[in-house]
């Protein structure tokens, strides 16, 4: 009973109690892509998003250390302890541990992420990972947010409903807290994914797009699906104003803005 309240209290700093929703911003990135546009300046682009109403950070244990005093009492705080796939490393799906349940513990993290790519060469090790990582977290009461990715060889349409659905529903059997995943199809086909999760869906964003108001129409379609927040980083932290877009997030997460409404925020 203990490690379920404890589990509660923590996804309480993470998903707000007046919506059960929430906004996560992803700054992660820079174990596997070192120092990107956004991130090189880190405790900048930190003050930025904490200007918006977002609920949580994602990042890894030893960045939490060089920013505690900015988002101490504001924010939520996930620590990825994996990500030893870089983007320059021979196979970007070898995300092995590179931190412990018990070191994100230490820093004051809320909840841990790790990476699963279902359907790729290494998925056996990826899953074994998973399941020694959620018997941790149990004993300790610490949520666990798994980033669940369909990837080919084996899952020929990694971006399809069917498949999104198939590696979330995986990763709730062995212990997740929350999926963070992508979104697909309408909200009436992304709704067989929510129904198939027995845990909280958020929408991750992934690489930079173009088209912004095209990005703000897919997480409003996904929050009108039934996901219960974003998890998102270079579309966020990559934008010309990281507030504002965090901002518009919120607005579309929290109070069912469209994303015609968000954004005009960004105008």
């Amino acid at each position: 009973m203990s490690t379920y309240i404890g589990k509660r209290l923590r996804l309480g700093h993470i998903f707000r109690k007046s919506t059960g929703k929430t906004v996560i911003i992803a700054v992660d990135h820079g174990r596997r892509y070192g120092p990107i546009q956004g991130l090189v300046r880190f405790r900048e682009t930190i003050e930025k998003v904490l200007d918006a109403d977002i609920d949580a950070l994602l990042m890894t244990p030893a960045m939490v250390e060089h920013v505690y005093d900015l988002v101490e009492g504001r924010v939520g705080i996930i620590a990825r302890i994996d990500g030893t796939g870089t983007r320059r490393g021979p196979d970007e799906t070898d995300d092995r541990l590179i931190a412990s349940v018990d070191r994100a513990l230490k820093v004051g993290a809320d909840a841990v992420a790790i990476m699963v790519y279902l359907g790729c060469e290494r998925e056996v090790e990826l899953l074994e990972k998973m399941g020694i990582v959620a018997d941790v977290c149990y004993d300790y009461g610490m949520p666990l947010v798994v980033e669940a990715i369909p990837r080919e060889p084996y899952l020929k349409e990694p971006n399809s409903v069917e498949n999104i659905a198939y590696a979330a529903r995986i990763c709730a059997e062995y212990g997740a807290d929350v999926i963070k995943t992508s979104y697909a199809g309408s909200p009436e086909e992304y709704r067989y994914v929510i129904e198939s999760v027995p845990v909280p869906i958020v929408i991750r964003g992934g690489a930079k797009v173009e088209n912004t108001f095209e990005f703000l129409k897919t997480i409003e379609n996904a929050i009108k699906s039934g996901a219960r927040g974003v998890a998102i980083g270079r579309n966020v932290f990559q934008y010309k104003d990281p507030t504002k877009m965090a901002q518009a997030l919120c607005e579309i997460v929290h109070k069912g803005a469209s994303a015609k409404d968000a954004y005009a925020l960004l105008e």
